[in-house]
């Protein structure tokens, strides 16, 4: 697993450091990033615990993101030169912001047609006719020729 530097914000290196032999007070820390072009060195504090502490700065001004290369913890206890922990690194972005632009539509005009029910076609009026019938006292008097020429006439 590689350590993780950040470009956007200051990196806090932290460890726990025994020494044998000497005091820590006579002991002194740095930490190397070393990359395919270029070493870094930064000192740092070891406490009376023997916690260690080494701040490295924002690094988008020196190592870009997704730069990879190795840290070394390098101690010197009483002009004893140690390299006690080493680490591949990778270099990201704490905090990202990703814009996804959607394609735009452009406003069409549109028409809308709506269909109304057709109305039901007119039937033709029929026109009656009432045709009064004559009133005929004696039929006997009337030929069937001028009874059907009364009853028909319009």
């Amino acid at each position: 697993m590689s350590y993780k530097l950040y470009t956007d914000k200051p990196n806090k290196f932290s460890c726990n450091i025994q020494v044998d032999g000497t005091s820590l007070a006579n002991s002194k820390v740095r930490l190397v990033v070393e990359s395919d072009d270029m070493n870094y060195m930064f000192n740092g504090v070891i406490y009376e615990n023997g916690v260690c502490e080494v701040t490295i700065p924002k690094t988008k001004n020196f190592l870009p993101e997704n730069k990879k290369g190795l840290m070394k913890l390098e101690v010197v206890a009483d002009d004893v030169f140690f390299e006690p922990w080493t680490s591949e690194f990778v270099v990201e972005t704490n905090k990202k912001v990703a814009v996804i632009v959607q394609e735009q539509e452009e406003q069409k005009p549109s028409v809308k047609v709506q269909m109304i029910s057709q109305p039901e076609p007119k039937k033709p009026v029929v026109e009656r006719k009432i045709v009064e019938k004559p009133v005929v006292k004696n039929s006997n008097s009337m030929t069937k020729k001028e009874l059907f020429d009364i009853l028909t006439r319009k």
